[in-house]
């Protein structure tokens, strides 16, 4: 008996010893994902190096000064008011703007002292490799109360909940999950979604979907997408504005152009009913499908959303749509096979379509692409194919990368050929989804509903 207890003995060590070291393994686990979550912002790429310091700045800023979260509030609203979508400001404008309460001088002055003797900051280092550096006040600007985490957007990925983000609090870095849920104000230093580039050199009048919002000493001028500027409001403009004005002189010469309607905002289109059915249904000239008696343009009408894919360190949602279709190319048919004998597909793109919400409400791209005909005639020898295919996408901006689909559809109107497509997208735009357009689905003035996601109606149209 007393040796059938020793073993009872050691075998409850054991497995206190076994749960023990369980435990200090998931501990160790623990650790090692918190671990993880560091990063070394000396190997970061230059650009985002440009962007950590700066925030990190900020953050420190923030504390020593208790006003300042309200002073960089109001920054991020002054474009706003004057037909910008979004509520941020450019780190490039901030030279020249004088901040109340700090004597006259800028916030990147403020800046570049803020941290006393610890950091030699050069602000035009940093606008060098990162011109279209901006700070994006998060979420409702009526909140009262603010955080004072000042956030970076080095490219995350803001459609996965456990993605690891990092901000600044009184200079110290510090990380969390997405999905945490936040209710405060705060700040996120980031490249803009809606920035394109620098050009040295006037746009051409004819390139409606870029507008310059404004231009470094150095001759610079930062290009952004033309959807983010609404049309200026003449007695906006009429005193003057160093911020939508290159040269500072007030005489807004031109450095704004007039991006036109569309997007959701004025001029953008108008309002109807829409079919969701498909097929021919008996169509009013008596051809077999709808298209063949309505003869117009392909237009991507409107869409709406109950999700606007841009989180709540992102701002306001910008989506595109890439449309793609059959066009000029020739076919032949060789042992009952078609034979391709040139690229079949091509794409066109829509611009940015900025200030996107979640609450149902209509936008109107109106975005024409072609005078569909995938009928086979003596005028029409190479035809279009009896389909199209449609990918939507929420813009994130950063550098780009290749994306790839495949679209299947008739030629002669019976013989089924899949052929793929590249096109280029920026590696933190998020696919929200695709669909198929068939050229007999019914397309009158009521227009025809497609879902590319469960929270998205897109509904096209001919004019």
């Amino acid at each position: 008996m007393k040796i059938k207890y020793i073993k009872l003995f050691f075998l409850s060590l054991l497995i206190v010893g076994l749960n023990s070291c369980s435990k200090d393994e998931a501990f160790g686990a623990e650790n090692d994902a918190i671990a993880l979550d560091q990063i070394d912002v000396s190997k970061q790429s230059v650009e985002h190096q440009a962007l950590f310091e700066y925030a990190r700045l900020m953050s420190i800023a923030i504390h020593k000064h208790e006003n300042m979260n309200n002073l960089l509030q109001e920054e991020a609203l002054r474009l706003e008011k004057r037909g910008y979508y979004e509520q941020e400001f450019f780190v490039g404008m901030q030279g020249k703007s004088e901040m109340k309460d700090f004597a006259g001088k800028s916030l990147n002055q403020v800046i570049a002292t803020i941290d006393e003797a610890k950091s030699n900051v050069n602000i035009k280092e940093f606008l060098n490799v990162n011109p279209g550096m901006s700070v994006l006040l998060a979420g409702d600007r009526h909140t009262q109360t603010f955080t004072n985490r000042v956030y970076v957007d080095n490219n995350f990925d803001d459609q996965d909940p456990m993605e690891v983000v990092h901000y600044y609090e009184n200079g110290k870095m510090h990380t969390e999950l997405l999905s945490e849920y936040r209710y405060e104000k705060s700040f996120v230093v980031r490249n803009s979604e809606v920035y394109q580039g620098v050009t040295t050199s006037q746009l051409d009048k004819s390139d409606k979907s870029s507008t310059v919002l404004f231009a470094y000493d150095d001759g610079r001028s930062v290009v952004v997408n033309a959807g983010a500027v609404l049309t200026p409001n003449a007695k906006l403009f009429q005193n003057g504005d160093p911020f939508l004005d290159g040269d500072g002189s007030g005489n807004n010469d031109g450095d704004v152009i007039n991006p036109g309607g569309g997007g959701g905002y004025p001029g953008g289109g108008s309002t109807g009913g829409g079919s969701t059915g498909g097929g021919n249904t008996g169509t009013p000239c008596g051809e077999d499908c709808e298209r063949d008696c309505e003869n117009g343009t392909e237009n991507l009408w409107r869409f709406r959303t109950t999700n606007d894919y841009d989180g709540f360190l992102a701002g306001k949602g910008e989506w595109f749509f890439v449309i793609i279709w059959a066009d000029g190319a020739g076919y032949t048919i060789e042992d009952g096979a078609v034979v391709v004998e040139q690229s079949s597909l091509t794409h066109l793109r829509t611009g940015q379509i900025t200030k996107v919400t979640d609450d149902d409400t209509w936008f109107y791209p109106n975005f024409s692409s072609i005078i569909w005909d995938p009928h086979v005639s003596a005028t029409n020898p190479k035809p279009d194919g009896n389909r199209m295919k449609v990918v939507c996408f929420e813009s994130d901006g950063g550098r780009t990368k290749n994306f790839e689909t495949k679209l299947s559809f008739k030629v002669f109107d019976v013989i089924d050929v899949e052929l793929p497509i590249d096109f280029t997208i920026n590696n933190g735009d998020d696919l929200i989804g695709e669909y198929i357009v068939e050229y007999c689905h019914d397309i009158g003035s009521g227009g025809f509903v497609y879902h590319p996601a469960g929270a998205v109606d897109v509904q096209h149209n001919e004019r």
